[in-house]
């Protein structure tokens, strides 16, 4: 993000305060939510899915599960290598938590 900040100061600042922008040919905050909510649409069976992903996708996750608004984005911090459990009641997803480190214990 560095190179792109310095060659497109104007982009990146668009990219993080409109959710619907995509400077750079990339995908905005919008349609990222869209993807990750069909997604989520589809794994309401029974059994466990692990999914290892980048944090946009785990921070679009949680604001889908929240029903938080789409500005809150920039606000979740996901740490490297952690956990976050999300669980499917039949009805809803909730948060169970987020953050937790994968090896059990702070670096």
């Amino acid at each position: 993000m560095n190179e792109v900040q310095s060659t497109d100061p104007h982009g990146v600042g668009l990219w993080l305060t409109n959710v619907d922008a995509a400077p750079h040919g990339g995908e905005s905050l919008t349609s990222l939510l869209a993807r990750i909510e069909h997604w989520l649409g589809g794994q309401n069976g029974t059994g466990h899915i692990l999914a290892f992903t980048h944090p946009a996708v785990i921070r679009a996750a949680i604001l889908l599960v929240l029903q938080a608004p789409a500005q809150s984005f920039w606000r979740i911090d996901i740490p490297p290598l952690s956990i976050t459990d999300l669980r499917w009641s039949g009805r809803f997803w909730t948060l169970r938590s987020n953050g937790c480190p994968l090896s059990g214990r702070e670096k």
